[in-house]
């Protein structure tokens, strides 16, 4: 069952709004991921019409997707961004130098050469995640002579319903800091100079579709912030974080179940004058993108049947490395034809090289095109270049238009700057 608006069948064959999917493969090749920019468009416009008055930026988180297409049709729609790196900053600054300003700098990690370049961009704010970390911050904004704004991240110990991986709220992860230590480290904000705490950060996990581990954990940040308030801080910001999930099989209602998202997020923040602030990434692209590829071999062991595609581990990683399960459909659609039970794999010398497993498929043949659906999120942001394969080109479909957004890696490009 095709979910996202912007893929869907005609005539039997798959098509990426107007663009058959036949054709993209005949002229760019496979594995190839394709994008839909309509359904990025829908998505991103429907989950800030959720929040409607409510003072509110939608930052996309990067990581979910940082092509400079995707980067540069968000920020058009007037997204902000969440960043985790200095090169995901550099990415937001090539589509735009004033997008800066629009900048969250979230992640446990950042050197002092990444907080140079993120107070040199002039960022909204940056997540702290720890008290080490703060040290730095003060230290390199003094240096700089640049004031720099802070949410910390706090730990609001909320357990949350999706792969441990993922799960980012409890108090044995290596994110934030503890919710009942924050007034104390607040405190210490205010003797730097340098620093300004702005606002109060939380993240809590991704791929999450229960609402209520949302509405927990801001409660439990709207009383810091009533806290922080008293204490004499200025809070302007509350940033929520992402983590909203999507459906990767069945129906999936986004425009409902982002509604719910904003009253779990909104009911607890009410009477609080602070300006919201959201990182949702898979929410928004993943079910805008698609992997395709094409089946090199059938094959049976003993009772057990392979499809061998073209696409491998390398090109989209998550069934191997969180069990993932992503939808494959074949590009021209035969009704009534018999199904099987098949494994499809990649050519990486790994049996975790997986894109499905005991999957019901109908009778393919060797040859034929194959779309892996929702891959829009940590498909190629994740994809590596194991086995010395090249990364799968890129393309945005718009309308009947598809653009080429990066093309297919070569040996030389991947043994470009090494040394023998």
């Amino acid at each position: 069952m095709l979910r996202a608006p912007g893929f869907l069948y005609r005539n039997q064959e798959l098509y990426c709004e107007r663009v058959p999917l036949t054709a993209l493969a005949a002229k760019f090749g496979t594995p190839l991921y394709i994008y839909s920019a309509m359904t990025i468009r829908e998505r991103f416009r429907a989950f800030d019409r959720a929040f409607g008055r409510a003072r509110h930026t939608v930052c996309y988180s990067v990581k979910a997707n940082s092509n400079l297409a995707v980067l540069g049709l968000l920020h058009r729609l007037g997204a902000g961004f969440d960043v985790v790196s200095g090169g995901e900053l550099a990415r937001v600054l090539k589509v735009d130098r004033r997008a800066g300003e629009d900048v969250v700098f979230s992640g446990v990690g950042k050197t002092a050469a990444e907080i140079a370049a993120a107070l040199r961009a002039g960022i909204m704010m940056f997540n702290v995640e720890s008290e080490s970390e703060l040290a730095v911050l003060a230290r390199t904004a003094a240096r700089a002579k640049r004031t720099a704004r802070v949410a910390l991240r706090v730990n609001p110990h909320i357990e949350t319903e999706t792969h441990p991986y993922i799960s980012t709220g409890l108090r044995e992860h290596k994110f934030g800091v503890a919710i009942e230590q924050a007034r104390e480290i607040y405190a210490r904000i205010r003797e730097e100079k340098y620093l300004e705490a702005a606002g109060i950060s939380v993240h809590i996990g991704s791929q999450i579709t229960d609402m209520e581990p949302f509405r927990q954990a801001m409660l439990r940040v709207a009383e810091l912030a009533r806290q922080l308030t008293s204490d004499g801080h200025r809070i302007r910001y509350v940033d929520a974080g992402g983590g909203l999930g999507i459906s990767y099989q069945g129906e999936d209602d986004f425009a409902a179940r982002v509604q719910a998202y904003a009253q779990a997020v909104l009911a607890p923040l009410r009477g609080l004058k602070v300006h919201l602030l959201l990182e949702p990434g898979r929410a928004l692209v993943g079910p805008a993108g698609a992997l395709l590829t094409r089946v090199l071999y059938i094959k049976t062991n003993d009772h057990k049947r392979f499809v061998v595609v073209d696409a491998a581990m390398n090109d989209l990683i998550r069934p191997a490395l969180y069990a993932a399960y992503h939808e494959v459909v074949p590009v021209v659609n035969r009704d009534g034809t018999s199904r099987t039970e098949v494994d499809i794999v990649g050519p990486v010398c790994e049996t975790g090289d997986f894109l499905a497993r005991d999957r019901q498929m109908p009778t393919l043949s060797e040859g034929e095109l194959l779309a892996v659906l929702d891959t829009g999120a940590y498909g190629m942001s994740l994809a590596s270049n194991y086995n010395t394969r090249g990364r799968p080109a890129e393309v945005m479909i718009e309308g009947a238009k598809a653009r080429f957004i990066r093309p297919r890696e070569t040996a030389a490009d991947m043994m470009r700057g090494e040394r023998k």
